[in-house]
């Protein structure tokens, strides 16, 4: 089953790729890497997943050569 939130750059459907817990100065924090439809991604906590409705319209992703958010851009911005 896939594990679905909200972009918080656009608020597309993005899915959970993985979780994990990280270490950090106040103890571990659960934290998951999502991709969106329009392929930013973000490694975040899980606290901070959306919880809210997602939109409705899903768009298909962008053509292979639009590498606009593409994971090799910066942490967590796809930019």
């Amino acid at each position: 089953m896939l594990d679905m939130t909200a972009c918080p750059e656009c608020g597309e459907v993005a899915e959970v790729q993985w979780r994990a817990v990280l270490e950090s100065t106040d103890g571990p924090v659960d934290h998951a890497k999502i991709l969106c439809v329009r392929r930013h991604w973000f490694l975040l906590p899980v606290a901070k997943l959306a919880t809210a409705p997602m939109h409705r319209g899903v768009e298909a992703p962008l053509p292979a050569g639009d590498r606009q958010g593409w994971p090799g851009g910066r942490l967590g911005t796809g930019a």
